[in-house]
């Protein structure tokens, strides 16, 4: 990840500690995927399509739970699929928090209603992302269900009002990047606290549609003005401030740099310093669990199986981020 919002302000945001603080994690963050079914049908899903073996039964994800305890991760990411679809979504909730772990929950948001949400909130979640593809219609078309886009703004409103901090996750595909804009504008008036922009990965169902990679300089435009928008709204101190981050490339940051070297030398130095931290230091490890309990080095490299979810064990021996 590329701390959009931390690189901008480097004085006084402390959000971004796991990547830009002095302390290095001691384990990755653990993005578990706790199911492969889903209630719409994305076209850049890099879940689906996967040749993967029966799903982990109750025990053995409890189990798995109390492996994370022991671990400690600076977070567990439930995703899936549509982690609301699996049965016992809400009792790994529970044990998850039980056992201490900070939890944060990927979902399309459209099964979220008041019950659910306030729920999810019981459980102390500290951050829910809920991801869109556009506005309106052009959601609904790309992740092939009407009314998607409408039904994920009830689940951001409602958790919201359980007291949930919400953010926005959203790809940069190539159908996406003509309604930037309108992706920008919308972050503005829902209470999401953060925008999150993934860049495309051609696994999954993406690797099947040629249609889903941006050229490369419309990509590069389209982070120059999400730096832009990030900091424009941060010197306004608009109604709600925004933590704005990409994921997937880390020359992003370079893209911060050379835009502050422009604005702000002082900034950009303060930016430049952030960015040689975090080299130095390896932050941002991750590693990806699947339903079937197979473990991968993130959520985009499924064709590279490490092991099995019992093989994080060793990451406490040895006391260091794996990357």
């Amino acid at each position: 990840m590329v701390g959009i919002s931390s690189l901008l302000n480097p004085y006084g945001d402390e959000r971004d500690g796991t990547r830009y603080g002095h302390k290095r994690p001691s384990a990755p963050v653990v993005v578990w995927h706790i199911t492969d079914r889903c209630n719409l049908r994305c076209r850049h899903c890099y879940a689906a399509l996967p040749a993967s073996g029966p799903p982990m039964d109750r025990e053995e994800a409890l189990d798995f739970i109390g492996l994370l305890s022991d671990l400690s991760p600076p977070a567990l990411l439930m995703s899936g699929g549509e982690p609301l679809m699996h049965p016992d979504f809400f009792l790994y909730l529970k044990a998850a928090a039980a056992a201490g772990l900070r939890i944060t929950v990927s979902t399309n948001g459209v099964l979220i209603d008041d019950s659910a949400a306030a729920e999810i909130a019981s459980f102390g979640v500290p951050y829910v992302g809920v991801s869109v593809d556009g506005v309106g219609d052009v959601n609904d078309s790309f992740r092939g269900m009407a009314g998607a886009f409408q039904r994920a703004l009830d689940g951001i409103e409602a958790l919201a009002s359980a007291g949930c901090r919400v953010g926005l996750r959203i790809t940069l595909s190539r159908p996406l990047l003509p309604h930037l804009e309108s992706i920008l504008a919308l972050a503005l008036d829902l209470p999401v606290s953060r925008l999150c922009f993934y860049h495309f990965v051609p696994v999954g169902r993406g690797a099947l549609d040629s249609g889903l990679s941006p050229d490369r300089g419309d990509e590069i435009r389209a982070v120059n003005r999400i730096i832009r928008w990030a900091d424009s709204d941060a010197r306004s101190g608009g109604k709600r401030p925004a933590e704005v981050l990409t994921v997937g490339d880390a020359s992003d940051g370079a893209l911060v740099y050379d835009y502050l070297q422009g604005q702000d030398p002082v900034r950009a130095a303060s930016a430049r310093e952030l960015l040689l931290r975090s080299a130095s230091r390896g932050a941002g490890g991750i590693r990806s669990v699947r339903w079937d309990g197979v473990l991968f080095p993130n959520q985009f490299s499924w064709d590279r199986p490490l092991g099995e979810w019992r093989d994080l064990a060793c990451l406490k021996s040895r006391g260091t981020t794996v990357e």
